[in-house]
């Protein structure tokens, strides 16, 4: 079954391995291995056979060539080039038979591994001790490199085959930098489509009801500190000693709890992994950047590992932002988890181990590391325990935007690029309607309760918004709620969690008094604020000492009367909302300042306020 699937994703495999942000080095290679191919493509049909064949016995005996890390993509196409130079150089006749063409090749699929190299175990893995003497207190690196032994290896590594089967949301960063070998890199002027670059897997700030996880399948070493192990040692063991978590550089967007299950001797896998939405090109080709699955295709997801039995092994944990002096968690295990070889033929392919990482609710982790050493006595009879079935909080309705209606117009920017639509702050400007909330007519951005990654003053700028940086965004709240969850009455988000930003207008609306205001989320793709409300107070007496400090000291709330301009309402991303007259409350009445309160936090990139 695995090569015919190989076969055909084999094409996908090819052109997806190289995204479009790699280097110059890495267009070049593809340049050369589509030279490579077209002079394959003109051998003969002998020669196209062997090398099909190599390729699936390539993928099909040799899987840890199918890395999720960025460094390791152009594995498999490096193989198939390799393989096709072979092929070609070798100047097998047209007329040779594919057995004579093997004979004189003598090359095996998957070579013998050079001194450099790391011998392949050839079994799997699969849970077999308690779950109980697990510590999750989170320590300092310094205070637990200790009690990390020095032949201890990582089985959620890359490099020894470990790979990302599915997450839910990938949007600013994706999966498979969690088991990347390297320390976490962070360039702070290192931008992309979705916002800032992170070394790690970050998903969209969460506005609809469930949690975000992901799956990862554990690699197996090739090899320990005292000797290399084959599938003639069926008596070797794995123990696992502990957890690594490392947050590092997401300080205002790493996630706030977490928990980690495991399900063992998974059977079948590859029919669990055809049920997970684009299953197996996700194994062939990794996962990517900027995407994120719909509501049905997490339930997809969620009923192909149904069956699976998993056991919390990481109950529910708080995480640490990821300052040098509180990125690393440690969660060592009191007594080591025992790991052994489940298959008697030594095919860790058969029964690997999967490991679901579960983000309450959202946020990012930089590396997840499973520490592992090898247990050198007898295998010893264990009575396994029962695993606990742990059922995830159905996912209904992700990222569902508000849209046109009776609360509001709402105009995307993607879709004013292709359509004769016209932006609400285009027609605004052509109605001569005057941007009392602007800077350029006296507006000013006075007070907010979290600067994390901007100020209030970007968003009263008249210009549009150039990126997420010109704009005002919050951190994530770091004790948001766990797993969201709707308010039936109003179906928004069920907590009280805000930020706000106080702006000045320009002059006091009087007369016919508010005639239009527009909330924008333009650049704001994952991190959008799931809903907004817009007060607004009358105060014209003069503020003595600090501006700022008034507004966030508690005698401003004896001094200043709030009152709704635009009642809590949802957001959608990247786009344009636009609130009539008539959809405004207390349009008439006096108004010198407004407050716009995000909930539960995120981004917005303008406030405009039109007399």
């Amino acid at each position: 079954l695995v090569p015919n699937l190989a076969l055909c994703f084999l094409p996908i495999s090819i052109r997806l391995t190289a995204p479009q942000k790699h280097s110059q080095h890495k267009h070049s290679q593809r340049q050369h291995f589509n030279t490579r191919l077209a002079s394959y493509n003109s051998t003969t049909t002998t020669t196209k056979s062997i090398l099909e064949e190599r390729t699936l016995d390539l993928i099909a005996t040799k899987p840890t060539v199918l890395y999720q890390n960025e460094e390791d993509f152009d594995i498999l196409n490096n193989m198939t080039t390799e393989v096709s130079n072979e092929m070609i150089e070798a100047s097998i006749p047209a007329e040779s038979s594919i057995s004579d063409a093997k004979r004189k090749l003598e090359v095996s699929s998957s070579p013998e591994p050079s001194s450099a190299s790391k011998p392949k175990l050839s079994h799997s893995v699969s849970f077999i001790g308690g779950i109980d003497d697990v510590d999750v207190s989170p320590k300092g690196r310094e205070e637990y490199a200790s009690d990390i032994p020095s032949n201890a290896v990582n089985l959620c590594s890359a490099s020894f085959g470990a790979r990302v089967l599915f997450a839910t949301d990938e949007w600013f960063a994706k999966a498979d930098n969690l088991l990347k070998d390297s320390p976490p890199e962070f360039d702070e002027d290192a931008y992309c489509e979705q916002g800032k670059v992170m070394d790690g897997w970050e998903s969209r700030r969460r506005r609809e009801e469930g949690h975000d996880w992901c799956l990862v399948q554990l690699g197996v070493p090739y090899w320990t500190s005292a000797a290399p192990l084959s599938a003639s040692t069926p008596a070797s063991k794995l123990q696992l000693v502990g957890i690594e978590l490392d947050t590092a550089h997401f300080t205002g967007n790493h996630s706030p709890q977490v928990s980690i299950e495991m399900a063992t001797t998974v059977e079948n896998p590859i029919s669990v992994i055809e049920g997970l939405p684009n299953g197996v090109q996700r194994l062939l080709s990794g996962g990517r950047q900027g995407t994120g699955h719909t509501p049905t295709e997490v339930e997809q997801a969620q009923k192909a590992i149904d069956g699976l039995e998993f056991t919390e092994i990481l109950p529910r944990t708080p995480l640490q932002p990821g300052h040098e002096q509180t990125r690393y968690h440690y969660f060592p295990l009191d007594e080591p988890m025992s790991l052994q070889g489940s298959t008697s033929d030594g095919d860790w392919a058969k029964a690997p181990t999967w490991v679901k990482l579960n983000y309450f609710p959202d946020g990012g982790v930089a590396r997840m590391r499973f520490w592992a050493t090898e247990v050198k006595e007898e295998e010893k009879e264990q009575e396994e325990p029962a695993a606990k079935k742990q059922k995830v909080t159905d996912t209904v309705s992700l990222y569902m935007p508000i849209t046109t209606g009776p609360i509001c117009t709402v105009v995307s920017h993607t879709t004013t690029t292709n359509s004769k639509e016209e932006l609400p702050s285009i027609v605004a400007a052509k109605e001569n309607l005057l941007e009392i909330s602007s800077d350029v007519n006296g507006g000013k951005g006075v007070a907010c309760s979290n600067k994390h990654y901007g100020e209030p003053w970007r968003l009263i700028q008249t210009t549009m918004g150039e990126g997420m940086w010109d704009g005002w965004e919050t951190a994530r709240h770091s004790h948001r709620p766990a797993v969201i969850q709707s308010c039936p009455k109003t179906k928004l988000m069920d907590t009280p969690l805000n930020d706000w930003a106080i702006l000045k207008l320009g002059q006091t609306t009087s007369g016919v008094g508010i005639q239009k205001i527009i909330l924008d989320t333009k650049h704001f793709l994952g991190n959008y604020p799931e809903s907004i409300l817009l007060e607004g107070c009358c105060h014209e007496s003069s503020i003595e000492g600090d501006e700022e400090s008034f507004w966030k000291s508690s005698s401003s709330s004896s001094k200043v009367k709030w009152f709704p301009l635009v009642s809590r309402t949802r957001m959608s991303p990247n786009a344009e909302h636009m609130f009539a007259k008539d959809q405004i409350q207390n349009a008439a009445s006096p108004v010198t300042h407004v407050r716009l309160s995000t909930y539960p936090d995120g981004g917005c990139s303008r406030v405009r306020v039109y007399v």
